[in-house]
């Protein structure tokens, strides 16, 4: 009885042993399962490519992936000979900020959320040039009412089709009243056209939407002087000049001012601060060269009247400067 008792406690035994065995197989084996499930599960892949405005690939472009949700996450790869990349996303249940960069280019950003488990996410980011965005905008904020009438306008100037070009300016006008660029250069038309009252309406018209045009004021300034309306003139000259102390002209018509009361001395100094401000400025040179001549500079004289007819061969006084370099 001793002997089957034991035969029989060891039979247990093996048995209990046996079966925490496989119960141990058991759970390694449902551990494994469960931890394979959990990697691939919210995986995804993604793939792209970076080109250029014309659908050029970008070689050895740096696209990098970030998230808001994951402030520590951060993948960079680069293109490869294609212009194309590929990245795998361990967490597709989050937003991505995908960046691509490459020198040359403006960095291009975008944000991707792709369906967890997927394979086929192919996206292109297309970047552009700081020129070519520049071009895009300019074409975008000339094709807005009143901007798009103005640039016909500017393209008929082009092609000396004046009367065509102020015709568009006035539409211009009609979309946008207050189109600054508009009313400068319907001023200047006018003012080009040798009618001082229809300029000086035009420039007016201007200074109302903004009384520190420069342009408008010169043209009001030069047709108030047309007009001999020499009191408005020197209200919009001071004015011109205030805004605008070291632009040459201005300084040129102080030194005129001088120079038609006879300061010779008075004017000498501006004109010499013109020149250096422009050397080319020709109604500077003329008169410089001419007050060098009255003060017995005769080298300097020919010397400033050989400037003038280099810069300005057909202007006004190009006969007189002529004459005067023959004599001397």
């Amino acid at each position: 009885m001793g002997v089957s008792w034991a035969q029989t406690d060891l039979a247990v035994g093996r048995n209990h042993m046996s079966h925490h065995h496989t119960t141990t197989i058991v759970l390694i084996a449902t551990l494994a399962l469960t931890v394979a499930t959990a990697s691939a599960g919210p995986q995804a892949r993604v793939a792209g490519i970076v080109v250029g405005t014309a659908g050029e690939p970008i070689v050895g472009a740096t696209v990098t992936i970030t998230s808001e949700a994951l402030p520590k996450y951060s993948k960079v790869t680069e293109t490869d000979a294609g212009g194309e990349f590929k990245v795998l996303i361990l967490d597709a249940t989050y937003t991505y900020l995908f960046t691509a960069t490459a020198p040359g280019f403006l960095d291009y950003k975008q944000e991707i959320k792709v369906p967890v488990g997927t394979n086929d996410n192919y996206f292109t980011f297309e970047l552009s040039t700081p020129t070519e965005l520049e071009a895009t905008r300019q074409q975008e904020f000339m094709e807005q009412p009143g901007y798009h009438e103005y640039g016909e306008a500017m393209e008929l100037m082009d092609e000396g089709k004046t009367a065509e070009a102020r015709a568009r300016l006035e539409a211009a006008l009609a979309a946008m009243p207050d189109l600054i660029e508009a009313l400068e250069a319907l001023a200047g038309i006018d003012y080009d056209s040798g009618d001082n009252e229809l300029a000086l309406a035009s420039a007016r018209r201007c200074l109302e939407e903004d009384d520190e045009s420069l342009p408008c004021l010169a043209v009001a300034a030069n047709a108030t002087t047309n007009l001999g309306d020499n009191k408005a003139h020197e209200v919009y000259i001071a004015r011109y000049q205030a805004l605008k102390p070291d632009d040459p002209s201005t300084i040129f018509n102080q030194a005129a001012g001088l120079l038609n009361k006879m300061d010779d001395d008075g004017a000498r100094p501006l004109l010499e601060e013109c020149l250096a401000i422009d050397p080319s400025f020709g109604k500077c040179l003329f008169e410089y060269g001419m007050l060098l001549l009255r003060t017995g500079d005769l080298e300097g004289a020919k010397a400033q009247l050989n400037k003038f007819l280099e810069v300005a061969p057909e202007g006004p006084d190009a006969t007189a400067a002529a004459e005067t370099v023959k004599y001397l």
